[in-house]
């Protein structure tokens, strides 16, 4: 009995001293699951974030995503970037080839993965005239500064 306990506490110890010591090692951010708008009265700004106007946009999308995130996403590189692509909500293979495209542009690694990296890289946001509409304002993009 003794050992056995021994040992659950043993293993016990290493993955906490493996869950501790690995920090180094990169996590992936978790997946955008819904946007934040920024803005004012004229301009809304809708960035892909965990929850709705939560503020966390520290995430990622990829070939699988479905949902609002990919839309803006979608939105975005078609009225800033002249991609055609539909707005389909569903992160496939035109939209990942879209965004290869984009990433070219800024300069990142065209891995087709919408991440931290390509945000902070300048990526351009679509604007919309309203927080109701899903139709942008023509030629109105904008990139966060954070």
């Amino acid at each position: 009995m003794i050992r056995s306990v021994s040992a659950v506490m043993a293993l016990l110890m290493a993955a906490v001293i493996v869950s501790v010591a690995a920090p180094g090692i990169a996590q992936a951010a978790a997946s955008c699951n819904s946007f934040t708008t920024y803005g004012s009265e004229t301009a809304h700004v809708r960035v892909p974030s965990i929850g709705w106007d939560s503020g966390v946009i520290e995430c990622e999308l990829g070939r699988g995503n479905i949902g609002d995130a990919v839309r803006v996403l979608q939105v975005s590189m078609r009225s800033c970037y002249g991609q055609n692509i539909a707005d389909d909500r569903e992160f496939g293979p035109k939209t990942q080839q879209a965004l290869r495209n984009v990433q070219n542009l800024l300069g990142v690694p065209s891995d087709g993965r919408y991440g931290p990296q390509t945000r902070r890289a300048g990526f351009l946001f679509a604007a919309y005239p309203t927080f109701e509409t899903w139709n942008p304002t023509p030629g109105a993009c904008y990139r966060l500064l954070a």
